[in-house]
């Protein structure tokens, strides 16, 4: 029987390498009895518009591109009210979430095996309804997840963020007053960082590899940076989040499944990696559905 596939393409995710392995990933699909249309994304075309136009009935999804166009893709489903199972094919910078879903990373993976894939179903955030991957992020180092240049990241990848990101440890770290309103409680102080998330990396870091994170569990893992009083202790602080320490006086860590943040000024987000504009506040929560992704 055969089984109708929409992949959609991002060309310029990663080293923007898709054009040699296209071919052949279509000819794998075909030999698994599998219809496909395929959907180049552009500029003025993203994934969540080439999902809008498509109206999906029993189509299983792929997607060819970094956490962007995965965050793309979700917000084309959430918007056109649809559902589909989607096979995730990570080609970005960092690849969080794809190293979270412990997806293949082959390039011809999905393609040879799409057939004996199982669903695995996912938490989705929302952030002011709108949804999320995998975070939502504010404060020191989240510029470097959106401002780092095309270029210099498919040029020489991951290393692109960490030096664009390591700059900002030159500077004078600005703290920023905090206000999180969760269902039993308010957190109000001041902090170099912020993250809302559900993913086991960021930033190609496994920040979470000594808690206990599970990507079903219907909670977000929050962590929030205090400043110490010197050079040396913001450093030894930014270590201890990127290696997974996060016993410190400096460090907040703790699961919720929404709350409301609010900021004396308009902040600039990070949302799955890309930029996510200006906010004063916004509010987080769980989508009442699941994302589907087919997993081996």
């Amino acid at each position: 029987m055969s089984q109708n596939v929409l992949m959609i393409v991002n060309p310029k995710a990663g080293k923007a390498k898709s054009k040699k392995y296209i071919e052949n990933i279509l000819i794998n699909l075909k030999n698994c009895g599998c219809n496909v249309n395929l959907e180049i994304t552009t500029p003025e075309r993203n994934a969540t518009k080439i999902i809008e136009e498509h109206k999906l009935k029993d189509e299983k999804l792929i997607v060819w591109g970094g956490d962007g166009t995965l965050n793309e893709t979700l917000r084309g489903l959430k918007k056109s009210n649809q559902d589909a199972e989607i096979a995730f094919i990570p080609k970005g910078t960092t690849n969080d979430f794809g190293h979270s879903l412990k997806v293949s990373f082959d390039e011809l993976a999905v393609s040879k095996n799409i057939n004996n894939y199982k669903v695995k179903e996912i938490d989705m955030g929302t952030i002011d309804g709108l949804p999320f991957n995998y975070v939502v992020s504010f404060g020191l180092f989240s510029k470097a997840s959106f401002s780092t240049s095309r270029k210099w990241k498919n040029r020489i990848g991951k290393a692109a963020y960490y030096l664009n990101g390591s700059k900002e440890v030159f500077k004078k770290i600005k703290q920023h007053k905090i206000k999180l309103i969760l269902k039993d409680k308010t957190i109000e102080d001041e902090f170099i960082y912020g993250s809302i998330s559900n993913s086991k990396y960021m930033g190609g870091f496994p920040v979470y590899r000594k808690q206990n994170v599970s990507l079903d569990d219907g909670e977000f893992e929050v962590l929030l940076a205090k400043k110490p009083k010197n050079f040396f202790s913001t450093i030894l602080v930014v270590i201890k989040i990127l290696t997974g320490n996060l016993n410190d006086e400096h460090i907040t860590f703790f699961k919720t499944s929404e709350l409301k943040v609010q900021f004396p000024y308009e902040m600039d987000l990070s949302v799955d990696g890309e930029y996510g504009g200006k906010k004063k506040e916004f509010e987080i929560k769980l989508d009442e559905k699941k994302t589907k992704y087919l997993v081996p």
